[in-house]
């Protein structure tokens, strides 16, 4: 995997995100957000925490997030939109009892819905254009129990100008958005994590509002 330190390679137009074939982006070799291991943020937050129960991952891509996680002994469950990523994802031995699917969040299978006590959100809401936040999250803490938490990595300010992912935003119009369905909980910025984020990230712990 190659290693990068945003997901700017293919920008496109703002407003046509959606367009964005991310099974063609795995199919090509042509995916800069994966690393090859979990994030560094995560694991600096799980030193003295713990996320226990059934975990949901969205867009987990190759999975190094979730096996970090069920390697903790929780029950974690990769989405993603692309079947390239999951077959990537399955190719690792199991650590655990980690599951992979496939699954747009924005339109989330019924089934799932309500099912889960945490989230870890990384890569997703920051590849997306800012018209899909809403539906994005809206399909996310759909996916909680009441009172679930949400952890959270989010990239607000990368380091290009042209239009495209990452899509970078504004902490206070960041928490804003988060306000609507979730209470904080921790908050901390300065993270570990892969060359060239230093200082643009956020890392939040939030409880969904029952």
């Amino acid at each position: 995997m190659r290693e990068s330190s945003n997901m700017e390679s293919h920008s496109v137009p703002a407003g046509d995100a959606a367009a964005i074939d991310w099974e063609a982006r795995y199919r090509a070799g042509d995916t800069p957000w994966e690393k090859g291991r979990p994030h560094p943020g995560l694991i600096w937050w799980l030193r003295e925490r713990r996320l226990s129960g059934r975990i949901v991952v969205p867009g987990c891509g190759s999975g190094h997030d979730v096996r970090y996680l069920a390697a903790k002994g929780a029950s974690v469950h990769g989405l993603d939109v692309a079947e390239s990523a999951l077959k990537s994802a399955a190719k690792y031995p199991l650590v655990g009892t980690e599951e992979y699917r496939l699954c747009d969040i924005c339109q989330p299978d019924p089934s799932l819905v309500g099912t889960f006590d945490h989230a870890f959100e990384h890569t997703c809401f920051c590849a997306l254009h800012p018209s899909q936040r809403e539906p994005y999250l809206h399909g996310l803490t759909s996916l909680l129990k009441p009172g679930g938490t949400l952890l959270a990595i989010f990239y607000l300010n990368p380091d290009h100008e042209e239009p495209g992912p990452p899509y970078g935003i504004p902490r206070q119009d960041l928490l804003s958005l988060l306000s609507k369905n979730y209470l904080p909980l921790f908050e901390a910025t300065g993270i570990p994590t892969y060359p060239g984020r230093e200082g643009r990230e956020l890392i939040i712990h939030l409880r969904k509002k029952i």
